[in-house]
Order: structure tokens, then C-alpha cells, then sequence
């Protein structure tokens, strides 16, 4: 009797352990912050090619907190296109940055986008977050740039600009994973015609 109830007793304590981890482990996810790049393509119209993304952006509580009293968040889409070569550098056709700044306005108490110029207004967070995350149109390069025959790889990556938030914040965002938001480089292979 003694050693099932002993047996019991471990096997309720090792699950209430995984269960309080995974717990944790979710919180302290959904309390970071991250870039993530979901997908992209080059669509041809006309005589240029344009860059369509979807992103996903999760804001910590620090950041998002910092974004609702006011403090503009900026960020750089760079995308390459390069022509790989077998023994030297690949061949860089084309490097382009995009700037995206996000914000809030406390006296309208809606949340800004300004991307390419043009300025966007939303209620809530969520609605905000929900536009930032889809890239659409951007034009990337003209289709004389390419060659027949050639082959072309490109890749694509989104980053906070910290270097244009307020001082007192640079210097806490140094060690901070909530300020260093940076996606992995996505890379594709895309299908292109001159």
C-alpha cells in the first residue's frame, strides 16, 4: 500500500511540474518579442517586379507598453536579390530597404502606420498589428536588371531600428531581448523572366 501510494504520489508531482513548465514556458513566449517572416514572392507586372510578404509581429509587454505611451517604432525591411556564382561572390543585382515606423497617438487614441509615405490609422492594437504584418506591392526592380538564362536567389529580412529610438531606451534595448527584434533571413529561390 505503501509503495503505489509512494509511486502515485511522484508520478502526480512529475506532471504537475511538466504542466506548471510548459505553463512558464508559454507565458514567457507570449511575453517575448519577435519578428517572424511567413512567407514572400515576387509578382512580374509590367515591366517590374513587386515583393508581397506576410510577417508576424509579437510585441512584449515592455515594448508594447513603450509603444502606448508614445514611443515610435521603426522598422527596416531589407530585401536582396543576388545571382549566385560557383566559385567566386554571388553577383549582387539588387539591395532595397523599406521603412515602416509604427506608433500611438494618445490625444486620437489610435495606433499609426506610415509606410512608403503613407500614413494609416487604426482603433486597436490588434488592427494595426493585423496591416503591419502584410507587405503588399512593393516595387523591388525593374525586369531589365535580369538576364535570360540566369538564375536568382532572394532573401528578405525585418528588424527594429534601434538606432532611432528615443536615448534613454537605446541603452536599455543593448542587453534586452524584448527590444531586439530582428527575423531570420527568409530566403527563396523565385522563378523570374526577363
Amino acid at each position: 500500500m505503501t509503495a503505489s501510494f509512494t509511486r502515485y504520489y511522484k508520478n502526480t508531482n512529475l506532471a504537475a511540474i511538466c504542466l506548471c513548465l510548459s505553463m512558464l514556458a508559454a507565458a514567457a513566449l507570449a511575453a517575448d518579442s519577435r519578428l517572424t517572416i511567413k512567407s514572400a514572392e515576387l509578382v512580374p507586372v509590367e515591366e517590374q517586379y513587386l515583393l508581397n510578404a506576410d510577417f508576424e509581429l509579437n510585441l512584449g509587454d515592455e515594448v508594447e507598453d513603450a509603444l502606448n505611451r508614445g514611443v515610435q517604432l521603426n522598422f527596416l525591411i531589407e530585401f536582396q536579390l543576388t545571382s549566385p556564382r560557383k566559385y567566386w561572390f554571388d553577383d549582387e543585382i539588387i539591395t532595397l530597404t523599406n521603412n515602416v515606423s509604427f506608433s500611438y497617438h494618445a490625444l486620437s487614441r489610435q495606433y499609426l502606420i506610415n509606410r512608403n509615405k503613407h500614413q494609416q490609422t487604426f482603433a486597436t492594437l490588434a488592427e494595426a498589428k493585423a496591416e503591419f504584418n502584410h507587405l503588399r506591392d512593393w516595387k523591388v526592380f525593374d525586369k531589365s536588371l535580369l538576364k535570360k538564362d540566369e538564375s536568382y536567389d532572394a532573401a528578405l529580412r525585418i528588424r527594429l531600428d534601434q538606432s532611432r529610438l528615443p536615448k534613454p531606451i537605446q541603452v536599455e534595448a543593448l542587453g534586452s531581448e524584448q527590444w531586439n527584434m530582428i527575423s531570420q533571413r527568409y530566403r527563396w529561390t523565385p522563378v523570374l523572366t526577363p
